[in-house]
């Protein structure tokens, strides 16, 4: 890597900490409070091509301290870098806890629209069965033609005994 470009990559992670990018689509999220401070961002803001970070390992190490820094230094409660990892560890635990709780009450949910579908269906069997009852045999054979190549998709196929 030529000096040049590690300075560029410098400089682009200065901006983007300080909050104020050149790069046009960096700074329209910057300005709605939406952007973050990483590998991809700084490739963009240096006007470097995609993955030419990939074998610096020093640069990508300085964008990991520089962003933990900057975001314990902006942090209310956080005095170094474990209280804010730890922190953030506690909030991704109790989103995954509410998202868990949530995803049981929908199963459960589910399975009981499931289960009263299923009621739904076999009385709909049944009402239909007791009316096609209704019509005189020489007639039952003509109504259902009828129904079905009204609306093919209108039959359900299944063993219902």
């Amino acid at each position: 890597m030529t000096q040049a470009t590690k300075q560029a990559f410098i400089d682009a992670l200065e901006r983007l900490i300080k909050g104020e990018p050149t790069n046009l689509k960096l700074n329209k999220k910057a300005k709605k409070g939406k952007l973050k401070v990483n590998d991809n961002t700084v490739e963009q803001e240096a006007g470097l091509s995609v993955g030419s970070l990939r074998n610096h390992t020093d640069i990508k190490d300085m964008i990991k301290a520089r962003t933990l820094n900057s975001e314990v230094e902006s942090s209310n409660f956080a005095e170094s870098e474990v209280d804010l990892l730890q922190t953030k560890i506690k909030k991704l635990k109790s989103e995954k806890t509410q998202l868990n709780k949530l995803k049981i009450k929908h199963l459960t949910a589910s399975r009981k629209n499931e289960e009263a579908l299923a009621t739904q269906a076999a009385l709909h069997i049944k009402m239909v069965q007791e009316l096609m009852e209704m019509i005189p045999e020489s007639q039952r054979e003509k109504a259902m033609d009828k129904i079905v190549n009204t609306r093919p998709d209108n039959v359900i196929k299944g063993s219902f005994r």
